[in-house]
Protein backbone atom coordinates (compact mmCIF):
# COMPACT_ATOMS: atom_id res chain seq x y z
CA UNK A 1 0.00 0.00 0.00
CA UNK A 2 1.25 3.50 -0.83
CA UNK A 3 1.71 5.71 2.22
CA UNK A 4 0.03 9.08 2.53
CA UNK A 5 3.39 10.90 2.26
CA UNK A 6 4.29 9.04 -0.95
CA UNK A 7 0.88 9.70 -2.47
CA UNK A 8 1.17 13.38 -1.50
CA UNK A 9 4.43 13.70 -3.48
CA UNK A 10 3.58 11.32 -6.33
CA UNK A 11 3.89 13.97 -9.09
CA UNK A 12 7.29 14.97 -7.75
CA UNK A 13 8.53 11.37 -7.90
CA UNK A 14 6.94 10.77 -11.29
CA UNK A 15 8.64 13.81 -12.81
CA UNK A 16 11.99 12.82 -11.38
CA UNK A 17 11.54 9.27 -12.68
CA UNK A 18 10.62 10.43 -16.20
CA UNK A 19 13.64 12.74 -16.48
CA UNK A 20 15.93 10.05 -15.07
CA UNK A 21 14.70 7.43 -17.55
CA UNK A 22 15.13 9.87 -20.42
CA UNK A 23 18.68 10.69 -19.28
CA UNK A 24 19.55 7.00 -18.93
CA UNK A 25 18.19 6.38 -22.41
CA UNK A 26 20.35 9.21 -23.72
CA UNK A 27 23.36 7.69 -21.96
CA UNK A 28 22.70 4.37 -23.68
CA UNK A 29 22.29 6.03 -27.09
CA UNK A 30 25.54 8.00 -26.72
CA UNK A 31 27.75 5.09 -25.69
CA UNK A 32 30.23 6.06 -28.42
CA UNK A 33 31.02 9.46 -26.85
CA UNK A 34 32.27 9.47 -23.24
CA UNK A 35 32.39 13.28 -23.06
CA UNK A 36 28.74 13.53 -24.10
CA UNK A 37 27.80 10.88 -21.57
CA UNK A 38 29.59 12.83 -18.85
CA UNK A 39 27.72 15.98 -19.88
CA UNK A 40 24.41 14.10 -19.61
CA UNK A 41 25.34 12.87 -16.13
CA UNK A 42 26.31 16.38 -14.99
CA UNK A 43 23.05 17.80 -16.36
CA UNK A 44 21.03 15.03 -14.70
CA UNK A 45 22.78 15.71 -11.39
CA UNK A 46 22.12 19.43 -11.68
CA UNK A 47 18.48 18.71 -12.46
CA UNK A 48 18.27 16.39 -9.43
CA UNK A 49 19.73 19.03 -7.12
CA UNK A 50 17.52 21.84 -8.44
CA UNK A 51 14.41 19.63 -8.48
CA UNK A 52 15.00 18.59 -4.86
CA UNK A 53 15.72 22.12 -3.67
CA UNK A 54 12.63 23.46 -5.42
CA UNK A 55 10.52 20.70 -3.89
CA UNK A 56 11.74 21.47 -0.37
CA UNK A 57 11.38 25.22 -0.96
CA UNK A 58 7.75 24.74 -2.00
CA UNK A 59 7.07 22.67 1.13
CA UNK A 60 8.82 25.21 3.40
CA UNK A 61 11.41 22.76 4.72
CA UNK A 62 14.50 23.92 2.85
CA UNK A 63 17.46 24.13 5.23
CA UNK A 64 21.21 24.27 4.71
CA UNK A 65 21.46 20.59 5.71
CA UNK A 66 19.05 19.66 2.89
CA UNK A 67 20.95 21.83 0.38
CA UNK A 68 24.26 20.20 1.31
CA UNK A 69 22.75 16.73 1.14
CA UNK A 70 21.43 17.26 -2.40
CA UNK A 71 24.71 18.79 -3.57
CA UNK A 72 26.75 15.96 -2.07
CA UNK A 73 24.52 13.25 -3.57
CA UNK A 74 24.72 14.94 -6.98
CA UNK A 75 28.51 15.21 -6.70
CA UNK A 76 28.75 11.57 -5.63
CA UNK A 77 26.75 10.49 -8.69
CA UNK A 78 29.00 12.52 -10.98
CA UNK A 79 32.12 11.11 -9.30
CA UNK A 80 30.98 7.51 -9.60
CA UNK A 81 30.19 7.86 -13.30
CA UNK A 82 33.44 9.77 -13.92
CA UNK A 83 35.49 6.91 -12.46
CA UNK A 84 33.45 4.26 -14.28
CA UNK A 85 33.80 6.00 -17.65
CA UNK A 86 37.43 7.01 -17.07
Amino acid sequence: MISHETRKHLWYYAGLLVVSVLALSLLWMTAYDKALQMAVVVLLSLFYVLWGLLHHFMHHDLHIKVVLEYILIGALGISIVFFILG
